[in-house]
This record gives C-alpha cells, structure tokens and sequence, in this order.
C-alpha cells in the first residue's frame, strides 16, 4: 500500500510505502505522479520506504521497474528515507535507472529529505 504525502506542497511530491507493494499499487502510484507532473515542472520526490516490507510478487517489482526508467528525467531530485541498509543499497542502485539526483536519508531526517528535494 502506498499513500501520497506532502499535498500542502507544489514543487514536491511524497509518497509513503507501507507493507508489500502489489502491481495494482504501483499503477496507481504511476497514474498519480502523472497527474503531480501536469501540475508541477520537475518537482522533487521524496519517497518513505520506513514501513516498506518489499513487493507481493515478481509482477509489483516490474511494474516499480517500468515506474522509475518511464520518470527517469521527470523529478529535480528524488529522496528516499528508510531505515534498513538494503533500502540504502537498492538506492543507489536505483540511481542508475534515473537521471535526477537521489540522496538516502535515515528515518529521523524526514524534514531535511524534504527540504532537500524541494531545493533546485
């Protein structure tokens, strides 16, 4: 389950993870950045993966796959905040696939990831 944070603003979009992410999540995680980027040129992303458990199934990962390389070029900069190593690792890892600057940040540092992707 996912769940869009940070509306109050309009130069950064927040998305929040929650247990197991299925496919049907994440098309519409994608249905709803596509709307946030009509509304908004390249604003910042900021991504809370501290409740995250991974995906239901191989289909969900593809699905977040196909999310990431379609918005590789439509975020300023992107930050994920977690708290498990493996999230750290699977960011950069992730930094590869996009063209915007990504930075992790621990889950007591939600403001600075937010004051930081809203920076250009």
């Amino acid at each position: 389950m996912y769940t869009e944070t940070l509306t109050e603003h309009d130069d950064v979009v927040g998305i929040a993870c929650e247990g197991k992410l299925t496919e049907d999540d994440l098309k519409e995680m994608r249905a709803l950045l596509h709307e946030r980027l009509e509304a908004a040129d390249r604003p910042g992303l900021v991504i809370d993966l501290t409740a995250f458990e991974g995906y239901g199934d191989l289909s969900a990962l593809r699905e977040d796959l196909k999310l990431s390389t379609a918005h590789r070029m439509d975020f300023r900069r992107i930050a994920v905040v977690g708290d498990r190593k493996w999230m750290e690792w699977g960011t950069a890892l992730a930094g590869f696939l996009t063209k915007s600057e990504m930075r992790w940040f621990n889950a007591n540092q939600c403001d600075a990831a937010v004051d930081w992707a809203r920076r250009a």
